[in-house]
């Protein structure tokens, strides 16, 4: 082990128990902003590539294919695109517009906060936002928590089958000294969870709090 290792290690064992807790709660939500990163978008650039070349597909198919292969190869090939497409769609969230998006997402997100170690101090939800031909719903989560109770809720995020990410993360580990050693640890973090809708944005989802 080389003498800069030895120097961190060495720093990581001298950190007092709040600072050991502030920089869990930062690695974690380090880790979930980079699966957001590389999964959701991903996902989303690939549904956008997906859905804007259906219709030059269907124009070159139906106009060279149709005499070389037959309408029943044509056929095929529209399904099978029309299937990505539809799997592509699975992860946006539902609703006739983004209120009723940001409905859907307040209820995928409260079942999350159920335990005994974190309790839900408000929820509400954003303005939306235009992302080129899709919205962008968000909700604010105020919870009063631990490591764990937070790591739990953040780890879902990336989990779960609809394009979700965590837009905004804060966290205030309170004040710990020696007289507060055994005092049950509590974290008050503010978490901003987004997804995206079909539904065009019209400012009309914003301020619904709980």
């Amino acid at each position: 082990m080389n003498a800069a290792a030895s120097s961190v290690l060495a720093k990581l064992r001298g950190l007092s128990p709040r600072e050991r807790v502030i920089l869990a709660v930062g690695a974690v939500a380090l880790i979930v902003f980079a699966l957001a990163r590389w999964v959701v978008f991903a996902q989303l650039d690939d549904y956008r590539k997906a859905r804007a070349a259906v219709p030059a597909r269907r124009a070159t198919l139906s106009r060279y294919l149709a005499v070389a292969q037959g309408s029943a190869a044509v056929d095929e090939a529209l399904a099978d695109a029309a299937d990505r497409l539809s799997d592509a769609e699975e992860g946006l969230l539902p609703g006739d517009n983004p209120s009723a998006a940001a409905a859907t997402l307040q209820g995928i997100i409260k079942p999350w906060i159920v335990a005994s170690d974190t309790r839900l101090v408000s929820i509400r939800t954003l303005a939306p936002a235009a992302k080129g031909p899709y919205s962008e719903v968000a909700v604010q989560v105020d919870l009063q928590t631990t490591t764990d109770g937070l790591a739990r809720f953040l780890a879902q995020v990336p989990r779960h089958p609809r394009l979700l990410r965590v837009k905004k993360l804060s966290v205030n580990a309170g004040v710990y000294g020696a007289a507060l050693a055994n005092r049950r640890e509590v974290l008050t973090a503010t978490i901003v969870v987004a997804g995206v809708t079909e539904a065009a944005a019209d400012g009309s989802a914003g301020g619904g709090e709980r």
